[in-house]
Order: structure tokens, then sequence, then C-alpha cells
């Protein structure tokens, strides 16, 4: 079996409270564990002043590259995570969020059964304790509506949940690092909008990672994230709207296996019978 070699970066800055969890979900993996995968854990520090370096140092020994320095934004330390990534498969986990133990296997799983170069999991959320609080199967992501900034928007409500998606590294050639780290805080959407240039954007039946919520994170400032959105997103049109409406009459009402007939390649769910997702 092919060794699968994944790159995971966390950007952080004073997250002493944060990252112990988050360190301690990706250096659990199952995959890892097992020498399926090979990991290269970046952890990208913005110079902090509190113990979020020496906890890090603490859960994951020699085993994370840590870069600590002064930057701008999380989007900056995101970038220079990105210029450093060696690994097949890339993804990026916040400080706070957490990886399911079997995620890189059912990453490792998808990569080697189909040809996919960005997948997606189930949204998982979590309150600041780490209890589950809400569960949501996402039923497709177009293309065309990824690049127009849809996704999270007033007219389909659905957001592309970072912490659940990872990307071929070809992919990172798409996307203008200075300027990913130029952006305050839809940094995460440029990144989807230059994947979706050339990819499609799979979605898989499992718990892949969740989301958890904390006072005062950047997720919250809607409208300024709206307003960094208007800076790259294309134009709306008429049938657009009408689409989208279709959509999210299927994300509120559709059943899992509806789903999967109206969107049978970009859904992926488990088959026991035959052990693989299809």
């Amino acid at each position: 079996m092919k060794v699968l070699t994944a790159t995971v970066i966390t950007p952080c800055r004073n997250a002493e409270r944060l990252i112990r969890r988050t360190a301690e979900s990706i250096m659990g993996q199952t995959a890892v564990r097992s020498g399926r995968v090979r990991l290269q854990y970046l952890v990208c520090d913005g110079a902090s002043s509190d113990r979020t370096v020496q906890i890090v140092r603490d859960v994951c020994g020699n085993a994370a590259e840590i870069v600590s320095e002064a930057d701008t934004s999380m989007y900056e330390a995101l970038a220079k995570g990105f210029r450093r990534a060696t690994g097949d498969v890339v993804s990026y986990l916040n400080a706070g969020d957490l990886y399911s133990p079997t995620a890189l296997d059912v990453v490792a799983d998808v990569f080697e059964q189909h040809d996919v170069e960005w997948i997606s999991g189930m949204v998982f959320r979590h309150n600041a304790r780490g209890q589950v609080i809400r569960v949501d199967l996402p039923y497709r992501y177009r293309r065309r509506f990824i690049r127009k900034g849809l996704y999270g928007s007033p007219i389909l409500p659905f957001f592309i949940t970072q912490e659940t998606c990872f990307w071929s590294r070809r992919l990172l050639s798409l996307v203008d690092l200075d300027r990913l780290a130029s952006y305050r805080l839809a940094g995460d959407y440029y990144l989807w909008k230059c994947f979706a240039q050339e990819a499609e954007l799979v979605v898989v039946e499992s718990h892949l990672g969740g989301f958890a919520y904390e006072p005062g994170q950047l997720s919250q400032t809607g409208d300024a994230y709206a307003r960094d959105l208007a800076t790259f997103r294309e134009p709306i049109g008429p049938l657009d709207f009408a689409l989208a409406q279709l959509d999210r009459l299927v994300w509120y009402f559709a059943p899992p296996p509806l789903r999967k007939r109206l969107n049978p390649r970009g859904l992926l769910r488990y088959a026991p019978a035959e052990d693989r997702w299809r």
C-alpha cells in the first residue's frame, strides 16, 4: 500500500487555551500511528507571548515544525505554511478545532479510490467544551457558485467548512499566496475560489473534522467578511439565483439517499458490502 504524505498547518497566535486539543487531534490520527500516512505538521505561530509554542512542543515533541515570528494576520501565517508544504494532500486546522481520529484514514481511502483533488466531510459543530451540538450532511458545492461567493451567503447559507477540507498540493499552484496573505477575514474563501477554477469539491459522508464555537472568533464578523469576499467573487446572474433556490430546497429537505441520487459523483457514501466509498 502506498504511503500517503499529508501536510497539516495550524496558524495561531496566543492560543494557549485552544492549541492543545487541536495538536492532540492531529498527533492522534490512526493513519499516522499505523504508518499509512506520513505527516508533516506545521505550526505557524505569530510570535505568541503566551505558552502556545511550549504546549505544541509538549504535545508533539519533534513531530511538529514550529515557525514562530511576527505576522500581520492568520492568512499571512497560513501562506508561510503553504510555501513549506511537502505533502501529497494539504489541509489546515485552526487552533480550537478538531480532527476526527480517523480523518486521515478516510482521506487516504478516498484519494486512493477516486480521481479527486479536493474533498470535504460532514459538518460537525462543537461548543467551547468540545461537545457536539450540530451535525449536517452537505448536498453539493457547485464550482460556479463557489466562484461567485454564494456559499455562506443569504442565498445559500451553507458554508464550505475549512476544518473538513483536504486537497491535492497541486491546487496550491492556483493560489497567489501573497494575495492570500493580504486578507484578514475571507482568505479561506479566496482559497476555495482559486481551487474551483479547476477542481470539484467532493463531499464525503464522514466525520473528518469539527468546528468549535469560541467568543470573538473571526467567523463571527459577518459584514467585514462579506466586504473581503466582494473583492474577488464573480458576478451573480438571474440563473444563479434560480438554481440556488433549487439547491437550497435539497439542502433543507432531502434525505441522504436522495442527495446521493441527485449528486452521484459529487457525494461519496460508504458502501459496507464493498468496503469502499462510492
